[in-house]
C-alpha cells in the first residue's frame, strides 16, 4: 500500500438482498486497484427488509469484501454519491491509506439506556484503536425516532382525544420497556464527547422510509436494532468537519412554561396549551393536525432556540393531546418559530462546501430526510453542485432522522435537524492549509 489515499463509492439497485450485497461491494473495491480498505460504510434503504432482509445483504457483501475490514452502516431514508440520487438502493464506502488507524464499537438498547450504550460502543472501539496520528474523527450511527406505540400496536404521529391522555403517560413507558419513541442521540452524543473529546465527531439517526416505524444498524457482518454503532479514525490526512442548517426565523417568538419528557416534550406555549398555541401563532387551522398531512406542513416550521449564539432549530416529530413530541431535547425556554425552503436547502450547500478545503479528496455527508423530502426531483441540483466541487472525487450522502456535530476545539455539542454536515479530506497534510487540519469548522444557520 503506498501512501495514496484510494476512496471507492459502490452502487447496486438490485432487487435481491444478497445480489445486491454483492454489487455494492464490488463496485467500491474495483477503485482501490486491489487494496484492501481501511474500513467500509453501508448505507441502504428499508426496502431490502422484504427481498432477502439485511443478513442477507451483510452476506452478499461479506462474498466480496476482504475478512477483518471494520464495518458499519445501516437503513437511510436515501442517499446521494456519484451516480446519482437515490430513495431505493445500497451504496457503500471504501478507504485505503497506510497512515491511518481505525476502529469500530457497538452499544445496544439505546433508547432505553443512551449512556450506557454509548460506554459500550466506546469501550469496544478504545480497545482496539491504536491512535498514532493526530488527526481524529468518528462517525456515530444511531437508531433513529420510531413513532410511539400503543397497546394493541396502534402507531400514529397524531394523537388526539381521550387516546391522548394515556398516550402520554405511557411515552416513556413505551421508550424504556418496547425501545419505542425518541432516539435518545442527544444523550449518545454527549457520552462520546467525554470519551473522545479530541475527536470531530458526526453523528446520524438511522431510519426507514420516513415512515418511522423501524430502522437497522449493521456492524461488521451483524445486523442490530436499537443499537449505536460507531467508526473512529486516526490519521495524518487533513479533514474539515462543518454543519449548516440553513432554518430562519419568521419573527415569531414565544416561550415554553411547562417541559417535559427529559426536554422533549413542550406542554405549554406562553402559559396555554402548546399545540394550540402554536397553531394560534401560526394562524393555522386545525384539521392541519391530520395524519396523513402532519409531516407535510409541521416539518417546515421548526422551533428554535439560541445555544452558544447559534440558532439550533427542533422538528415537531408528533403529537399527543395538546403536547408537541421534538426531535431532540430545547435547551432554553425562549423559542422562535423558524421556516425552511428549496432556496435556503440549495444555500448552505454551497457554503458550507465552499468553506471546505479547495483540493478535496472525499466527502462524506449527512443530511436531513426533510431536505430530501422537500426537493424532490430538484435534488438533483444538489447532487449538481457537489459534483462541480468534488469534481471526480468519490463521495456520499446518507439521509437520516437527525443529525449531530462536536467540535473538539470549542467543546460544542450540536444535535440538529434540517442540517447538512460533512466531512471533508482534503488540503496540505503537512499543514500548510492550517484551518483544515482536524478543524471542526463552523456551524451556522
Amino acid at each position: 500500500m503506498n501512501g495514496e489515499l484510494k476512496a471507492g463509492v459502490g452502487l447496486s439497485r438490485k432487487w435481491d438482498a444478497r445480489e445486491a450485497g454483492r454489487e455494492v461491494a464490488e463496485t467500491a473495491l474495483e477503485k482501490l486497484d486491489g487494496e484492501k480498505p481501511k474500513f467500509f460504510l453501508l448505507f441502504s434503504t428499508i426496502h431490502y427488509e422484504k427481498y432477502g432482509g439485511f443478513q442477507e445483504l451483510l452476506n452478499g457483501v461479506w462474498e466480496v469484501l476482504p475478512e477483518g475490514t471494520p464495518l458499519i452502516g445501516g437503513t437511510v431514508a436515501g442517499f446521494m454519491n456519484n451516480y446519482g440520487c437515490f430513495a431505493r438502493g445500497v451504496t457503500g464506502l471504501g478507504i485505503c491509506y497506510q497512515n491511518m488507524d481505525v476502529a469500530v464499537g457497538v452499544g445496544y438498547n439505546t433508547k432505553r439506556d443512551p449512556i450506557r450504550a454509548a460506554r459500550e460502543s466506546t469501550k469496544m472501539i478504545k480497545a482496539n484503536l491504536r491512535n498514532r496520528w493526530q488527526n481524529r474523527f468518528l462517525v456515530s450511527l444511531i437508531s433513529g425516532p420510531e413513532i410511539l406505540e400503543l397497546p394493541g400496536g396502534e402507531r400514529k404521529k397524531v394523537i388526539r382525544g381521550i387516546t391522548a391522555k394515556f398516550a402520554k403517560r405511557f411515552w416513556n413507558v413505551s421508550r424504556k420497556t418496547f425501545q419505542k419513541g425518541a432516539a435518545m442521540d442527544d444523550k449518545i452524543l454527549e457520552e462520546l464527547a467525554k470519551a473522545f473529546p479530541d475527536y470531530s465527531i458526526l453523528s446520524g439517526c438511522l431510519t426507514d422510509d420516513l415512515s418511522l416505524l423501524r430502522n437497522y444498524q449493521f456492524i461488521n457482518g451483524k445486523v442490530c436494532t436499537n443499537a449505536v454503532v460507531s467508526l473512529a479514525v486516526a490519521t495524518d490526512l487533513p479533514f474539515c468537519i462543518r454543519s449548516t442548517h440553513g432554518t430562519r426565523e419568521i419573527g415569531v417568538r414565544c416561550t415554553a412554561t411547562k417541559i417535559s419528557g427529559d426536554g422533549k416534550i413542550i406542554e405549554e406555549i406562553d402559559g396555554r396549551p402548546a399545540v394550540n398555541r402554536f397553531l394560534e401563532l401560526l394562524n393555522w387551522p386545525t384539521y392541519f393536525l391530520n395524519e396523513e398531512t402532519f409531516y407535510k406542513i409541521f416539518l417546515y416550521y421548526p422551533i428554535g432556540f439560541r445555544k452558544d449564539g447559534q440558532l439550533v432549530p427542533r422538528v415537531v416529530g408528533s403529537i399527543i393531546g395538546d403536547s408537541m413530541i421534538l426531535s431532540s431535547a430545547i435547551e432554553s425556554n425562549e423559542l422562535s418559530l423558524l421556516t425552511i425552503g428549496g432556496e435556503e436547502i440549495v444555500k448552505t450547500v454551497i457554503e458550507t462546501l465552499r468553506a471546505s478545503p479547495k483540493e478535496k479528496q472525499l466527502m462524506l455527508a449527512s443530511s436531513c430526510f426533510t431536505r430530501l423530502e422537500t426537493l424532490g426531483k430538484e435534488i438533483y441540483t444538489i447532487k449538481d453542485i457537489i459534483t462541480s466541487e468534488m469534481k471526480e472525487r468519490p463521495f456520499l450522502v446518507f439521509y437520516v432522522a437527525g443529525e449531530g456535530i462536536f467540535d473538539p476545539t470549542t467543546k460544542e455539542k450540536f444535535n440538529l435537524a434540517m442540517s447538512f454536515n460533512t466531512i471533508v479530506i482534503g488540503g496540505d497534510k503537512d499543514g500548510g492549509d492550517r484551518e483544515t487540519n482536524g478543524d471542526a469548522g463552523s456551524f451556522s444557520s
